[in-house]
């Protein structure tokens, strides 16, 4: 990738993460990448579609970044454990994607609906859950209604809750949950 769009698409991030859609400005964006909005603009032609750029590059790299586990060489309930440990570890590393995709889920979706790359990811991603629950309940290990959807949004659904909500839970319950 082009080392300017690289940048650019960086600092998005970074910027739609804080502010979302509506708040993030594309001036800021272009003084912190040392490039004007024209430069921006020429890119990606509006901030929508800056902005969708941006969500789909943090997809991308989270995948890139953190492959998966190779759970089907582990015992089932160990796979278990190291795809729920790498769920977690996943969005604590990356909090910045978690406010991303929570600002997306304030936009109902809008954007990530129009991305068949990340829908697609997500599915290959959840192949090897499917096949880790199969040999588990085929083992008996795993009861045999559940299903791969609602294993993968407990693991995702309790890691993005931690990253989400460290603060206030910090706050309420007087105590430090940084994770490091």
């Amino acid at each position: 990738m082009d080392p300017v769009v690289l940048n650019i698409l960086t600092v998005a991030i970074e910027e739609f993460a804080e502010h979302g859609l509506a708040g993030a400005r594309v001036d800021a964006i272009a003084a912190r990448t040392h490039t004007s909005k024209r430069m921006l603009y020429y890119h990606f032609d509006s901030k929508e579609r800056l902005y969708a750029a941006a969500l789909s590059h943090a997809y991308a790299q989270i995948r890139r970044d953190t492959p998966e586990p190779d759970l089907d060489v582990l015992p089932v309930r160990e796979a278990l454990r190291t795809y729920a440990g790498h769920v977690f570890d996943i969005h604590v590393a990356h909090p910045q994607f978690v406010r991303l995709v929570m600002g997306e889920n304030l936009l109902g979706g809008r954007f990530v609906r129009e991305m068949p790359e990340v829908r697609e990811a997500n599915l290959r991603g959840m192949a090897a859950l499917a096949r880790l629950l199969q040999r588990g309940q085929a083992e008996g290990v795993v009861r045999a209604d559940v299903q791969v959807l609602d294993v993968y949004a407990n693991a995702v659904g309790l890691a993005f809750h931690f990253v989400s909500n460290r603060q206030t839970f910090a706050a309420i319950f007087e105590q430090d949950l940084d994770p490091a």
